[in-house]
This record gives C-alpha cells, structure tokens and sequence, in this order.
C-alpha cells in the first residue's frame, strides 16, 4: 500500500469518527383646556417615551413591523411648566397632515404612535404646540422635530479561517486533502440548509527555528444558505425555521469538528499525518449583511451603530454591500438600486 493511500485511509476514519463524535455533543432584547405638568407626561404606563429637544431634530429607530415609542410633543423645559389651552399639530414627510390619518395615533397631549412602521414611514415629523404663557401672559408657540428611522437586525453569517500543516506545496496529497475535508465538513451542516465551501486555499513555506522548512494551507471557509432547502424545512416545522438559531448551530458545529481534530492529534502524536490542523488557528468571522434598502452607518448613527438602517434620500443599498451607497437619483427612503438612466 502506498503511502498516500495509507494516509487518505487515516484521514477517512478521523473524519468519520469526529463527525459522529460532532453529531452528537454540538446540538447545544377634553375634559379641560388647562393641562398641567402631571398630564403632559401622558401615559405613565409606557416604558418607551421620546421628548423632543430645542436643540434640534431628535433621532428616533424603530424596528420594521413594531410599533413607535410614545413620541411626546414637548421638551424637558415645557414638561415643568404650566400650559394653557394647547394645541397640538403634527405633519410627516413632505408635510403631510397627521390628524386625519386612520393608522397614526395622537394623544389629546400631542403624543403621536405609529404601529406596523416600515421604510416608507420614515423621515422628518414636525410637531407644532401652540399654547398661552400665564408668566408671560402672551401666546407661543414652538417647533420640535423628529427623525424616525426604520431599520433591520443584520442578516449575519460566518466565515472560517484555519491553518494547517501540510505536505510540499506542489504536493498532490494536498488536493486530495482538501476534497476530503470539503465532503467532511459538509456532512456536518447538511441538514441544517448550509453548505461549506473552501473559498480560498493557500500554500506558504516556512523557516522554522530548529525545525527546518515547513509548509502550511492557509483556509478561508465560507457558508452558504440552501435557501429552498430552508423552505422546505420551515414548511414542515416552522419552530425549526430561526434562520439565526440554525447558523449558530452551524457555528457550534465547526469549532467542535476542529477542537476535535487538535484533541485527536495530540492523542496520535508521533504518527501525524502529512496534513494535519494546526491547534489554535481557528478564527471565526461574523459577516454582517443588510437587506436592500437598509445599511449601516455608525457615523450619520452613532445611537445605533449595529442597525441595518434605512437608506437616507440621496443613497441606496442594492444588498450587496453592509452601507448604503451615494445617488442622485435616489428620491426616497429605501432605494433599493440607484437607476442614473
């Protein structure tokens, strides 16, 4: 028997007996016109309030579906005074008029909620107040303006990178190896819709102190969603359908399938094959995607820097990409393609 048949024999036993061993241990947030302070707080009962400021536009992010927080017409300062006989005004993008619209709520004390928001909703609200000062016995009135943002958690994945030792670069054992790492590592998520693929393989030599010259194939592996097979998983159990919950279990499963190899390895020292994992490479990379029309930006949103947010006018994201793009052409929330035609 030759030696690298020898070796691919080895290798098929490792690997059968580590995915068994990986199997089984990985499935491990009008009545009155006269309004004092106890009432322009609205309603005590809400956890989520947000008060506007006099010094500018409040930023407000909403996750898509879900409700707003109770968005108070006032301030801090307004919040401590007595008012008398106001009256409250609040106009959307573009400037529409609030009052009549059947899906937004407003508060006899001007708090407006939304429910089910979504992209199209969001940007510049205005709330006028017009009230009667008794200190300064005059009529007033104030302007509070609020952004409200929708956004997305990130749809995230992961990426792997490993190092193993291996044979003479130009060796064709290391081919051979790799496919059948490839076929192991996919037996291992097949069933939960994800395939691994080797998305790139390097081979580097090394000058090693006291150890001569050695070499090394550095892996980058990356996950893919079988997104059919998904559906049909979800069509037959939907409590079995949490797409983060799956690729945590993915995730789970690689560090086991290796941490499993280093411990294998240490048991057989002294009869190491020529491709062997190099114990401690293992580094696992979170991948943030966002969903057309949204995208990160910690600096235009430093209150929520991980948020897949939506698309100001002026940018888009065709999903490709985690921010979202400059473009002209793009006139709305949400641009999902930036059309310059």
């Amino acid at each position: 028997m030759t030696p690298t048949l020898k070796y691919l024999l080895v290798y098929g036993v490792m690997f059968g007996g580590l995915l068994r061993w990986t199997a089984l241990t990985t499935e491990a947030p009008q009545s009155a016109n006269r309004f004092p302070q106890s009432l322009l707080l609205d309603d005590r009962s809400s956890e989520q309030k947000v008060i506007g400021s006099d010094d500018g536009p409040v930023k407000v992010y909403i996750q898509v579906r879900a409700s707003t927080p109770r968005i108070l017409c006032s301030t801090p300062q307004l919040r401590n005074m007595e008012l008398m006989d106001p009256n409250f005004s609040w106009k959307g993008p573009r400037g529409v008029q609030l009052s009549n619209r059947p899906d937004i709520q407003i508060s006899l004390t001007g708090t407006l909620i939304m429910e089910n928001f979504h992209k199209e909703l969001s940007g510049l609200y205005v709330c006028t107040i017009y009230f009667y000062s008794p200190s300064a016995k005059s009529l007033q009135s104030l302007n509070l303006k609020y952004f409200l943002y929708a956004y997305r958690d990130p749809n995230y994945s992961y990426e792997f990178q490993v190092q193993y030792h291996a044979a003479e670069c130009h060796n064709t054992y290391n081919s051979l190896f790799l496919k059948r790492l490839h076929g192991a590592l996919n037996q291992l998520t097949s069933d939960l819709a994800y395939s691994i693929s080797i998305h790139k393989s390097t081979c580097h030599t090394l000058k090693v102190p006291l150890a001569g010259i050695q070499y090394e194939l550095f892996l980058t592996l990356k996950l893919h969603l079988d997104v059919e097979e998904l559906d049909n998983i979800c069509e037959n159990n939907l409590e079995d359908c949490d797409h983060n919950l799956r690729l945590e279990k993915v995730r789970h499963r690689v560090e086991a399938f290796f941490s499993k190899q280093a411990e294998t390895y240490r048991e057989i020292f002294g009869l190491l094959p020529f491709v062997y994992y190099i114990d401690g490479t293992l580094q696992v990379i979170r991948v943030d995607r966002c969903k057309p029309g949204f995208g990160k930006d910690r600096k235009k949103h430093p209150n929520c820097p991980e948020c897949c947010v939506v698309c100001s006018p002026g940018s888009f994201s065709s999903g490709r990409h985690v921010s979202c793009l400059p473009c002209t052409e793009a006139h709305h929330y949400g641009e999902s393609d930036c059309d310059i035609d």
